[in-house]
C-alpha cells in the first residue's frame, strides 16, 4: 500500500474518528490535556530516594484497553483542531473532499496530498500517536474502524 493511500484512509478516518469522539464523550473533548513531565526534572518514581523504595516499572501496554484507545483519539483530534484552525485552507480543502461521495473523496484526498506533500507530512506527524498505539498494543482494526462501530451501537 503507498504513503497516499495510506494517508488518505488516515486522514478520513480521523475526520471520522472526531466525529465520533465528539459524539460519544461530549465533555472529555473539552478537556485539557495534561502536559508531559519534563524530563530534566526529577520526580519521585524518576529518582527514588533508595534503590530498594524503586517502584518497578510500569508495562507500555497498560492503556491498551477502550479508555486508553479513547484518550489517545481524543489528543489526535485536539492537534488536528489545533492544525485545521490555524491552516483555514487545508481545513477547507478537506472538508470539501470530506462532503463529495467516498469515490470522489479518495481522488480529492490523493490530489491534494500530491499537491501538498508538507501538509501530508504534518498529518502524518500528528496521526503518530494513534499508529504507535495501534502497534504498541497489537489492533488488528484500524482504532478509526472500531470508533465507528462504537458509533453505530
Amino acid at each position: 500500500m503507498n504513503r497516499a493511500v495510506t494517508l488518505r484512509r488516515t486522514t478520513f478516518g480521523l475526520l471520522a474518528a472526531g466525529a465520533t469522539c465528539a459524539m460519544l464523550s461530549q465533555p472529555a473533548a473539552g478537556a485539557d490535556p495534561q502536559e508531559p513531565a519534563d524530563p530534566a526534572t526529577p520526580t519521585a518514581a524518576a529518582a527514588p530516594a533508595t534503590p530498594a523504595a524503586a517502584a518497578p516499572a510500569t508495562p507500555a501496554t497498560d492503556d491498551c484497553n477502550a479508555a486508553g484507545l479513547a484518550t489517545t483519539i481524543s489528543s489526535v483530534t485536539a492537534n488536528l483542531n489545533t492544525y485545521f484552525a490555524a491552516r483555514p485552507d487545508v481545513n477547507q480543502a478537506l472538508i470539501d473532499a470530506a462532503r463529495q461521495p467516498s469515490f470522489v473523496a479518495v481522488g480529492q484526498f490523493d490530489d491534494y496530498f500530491e499537491a501538498h506533500p508538507e501538509q501530508a507530512d504534518d498529518l502524518r506527524g500528528i496521526q503518530a500517536p494513534l499508529t504507535a498505539y495501534k502497534d504498541r498494543c497489537g489492533l488488528q482494526v484500524a482504532p478509526t474502524d472500531a470508533l465507528a462501530v462504537l458509533a453505530e451501537v
